[in-house]
């Protein structure tokens, strides 16, 4: 039996969304949508501690990389799959990746295989989030979309709240595997509960081209490159294999462009278009903000033993602070977008690029004032990046485009956070962990990144300089 959509278009009260049953399937989705959001912040509250138990520091960036790679794979191929065999296969299926990530996780004896659950998270962490985009297009109607999209913002804020304080727990009792045992318990219910709620028949959706595997699996490897080149200790290695990493993300780029079913728009390479810039400035904030989720925790408990909720906390401050300059500008008119935008990025870029400072110096109060900096201004532009990209993208392609800076993004924090395990390692964290190494690689994490900054800014610049939107 198909989802009656019928019940939704004539619906015009919540109470009567709510009657007809949908509203409780979205729900149940936004339960993937809230273990996907919290999920990086747990993982990064918990590094210090898995650390300590089974090695691998040289490693640590590939714990976001693997993950961010499986999301991307999933997303590319998510869509494709809801046609072919439904969401409740698909959803079903997801559930059981990610809590298969998280069992294997909860039992890695060394990073080696933590690292592989991570990149089987990402996969199914990858499907639950694209599965809520998915099943909002085809079970609602438009009117409800944006109703729908704000609680999946709160959602994504619950998550950023309370996974440092999950992961925190469980870092503070020295029981790190035990936050992804309680993932994976979520997860069981996910699916027992899409098992008995969603019901077996499939929901038709228009027929696609096959997703672009070709170029993700490329781009896949050229992340895992680049975030070898972080692995391989520095020298000339690193140096080689971060070059042909960079060579083939723009093989992965270039063959997406001439692809019949494209993952991104077709002016994403051109920097002089407002697609392409747009899609730039997103790409090189995502990069160049990485450092502080995937090295800050460690970092402080290396040089200040600070505790893990600590940390934790200071990084949902970032995102807080995100959904509050979303709100806050959600009524913003047209002709403040420009000053939003440019705003928003040198928010993000003096907050990234201050880490640089307030790191090596140990201010509490300079890195809680950076990571809101880089919070707030990604809030500030992010909701006006993305409408002017839909707005400068061809028509045929605006579905797409709406998409595309959320997978840009993904790219990003994927590319950034091998890229950030190159920094570090060449800095001395390779080499073991001592206070030492961890002062001198506070300053490299993230002052080697502000020209990426300096990219994203004249990306945004350029993006910014039609006005007569």
């Amino acid at each position: 039996m198909d989802f009656p959509m019928a019940t939704v278009v004539e619906a015009g009260s919540w109470r009567e969304l709510w009657a007809s049953g949908l509203f409780g399937r979205f729900v149940l989705l936004c339960l993937g949508i809230w273990l996907h959001a919290a999920d990086t912040l747990v993982m990064a509250t918990i590094v210090p501690a898995v650390i300590d138990d089974i090695g691998g520091i040289s490693y640590v960036g590939w714990t976001i990389s693997l993950y961010q790679i499986g999301a991307i794979v999933a997303g590319a191929s998510t869509a494709a799959g809801c046609q072919r065999f439904g969401l409740r296969r698909v959803l079903l299926t997801a559930a059981m990746l990610y809590g298969a990530g998280c069992v294997i996780a909860g039992v890695a004896p060394h990073m080696a295989v933590l690292l592989c659950a991570r990149l089987v998270q990402g996969i199914g962490g990858g499907m639950l989030i694209s599965l809520s985009y998915v099943a909002v297009q085809q079970l609602f109607a438009e009117r409800f979309w944006s109703r729908l999209f704000g609680i999946v913002a709160v959602i994504w804020g619950a998550g950023s709240l309370l996974g440092p304080l999950i992961g925190g727990v469980f870092a503070s009792l020295d029981a790190w595997r035990g936050a992804f045992w309680f993932f994976a318990i979520l997860a069981a219910v996910l699916w027992a509960t899409a098992w008995v709620l969603l019901p077996a028949g499939s929901t038709k959706a228009a027929v696609r081209a096959p997703p672009p595997f070709v170029p993700v699996l490329i781009l896949s490897a050229a992340t895992l490159i680049i975030a070898e080149a972080g692995g391989a200790g520095g020298g000339i290695s690193s140096v080689v294999l971060c070059l042909m990493g960079l060579g083939l993300l723009c093989l992965a780029a270039r063959l997406d462009q001439r692809s019949s079913e494209r993952l991104l728009p077709g002016q994403t390479l051109d920097a002089h278009h407002p697609v392409g810039a747009g899609l730039l400035t997103v790409f090189a904030l995502s990069l160049a903000t990485t450092g502080f989720w995937a090295y800050g925790p460690l970092l402080l408990k290396i040089m200040f033993d600070t505790a893990p909720l600590a940390s934790g906390y200071i990084l949902a401050g970032e995102a807080l602070s995100w959904s509050a300059a979303t709100i806050a500008v959600s009524n913003a008119p047209a002709s403040a977008t420009t000053l939003l935008i440019r705003l928003g990025v040198i928010l993000v870029a003096s907050g990234a690029g201050g880490f640089a400072v307030v790191v090596p110096f140990g201010s509490f109060a300079g890195i809680v004032l950076c990571c809101l900096s880089q919070g707030f201004g990604f809030g500030l532009c992010w909701p006006f990046i993305v409408q002017r990209v839909v707005r400068f993208a061809d028509d045929g392609e605006r579905a797409l485009a709406a998409a595309a800076p959320g997978t840009v993004q993904r790219i990003g924090y994927a590319v950034g956070s091998a890229a950030t395990g190159i920094a570090g390692n060449l800095s001395g964290l390779s080499d073991g962990v001592s206070i030492e190494a961890a002062r001198t690689a506070s300053f490299w994490v993230f002052a080697a990144f502000i020209p990426i900054l300096l990219l994203g800014f004249l990306g945004a610049c350029q993006f910014t300089r039609n006005t007569e939107t």
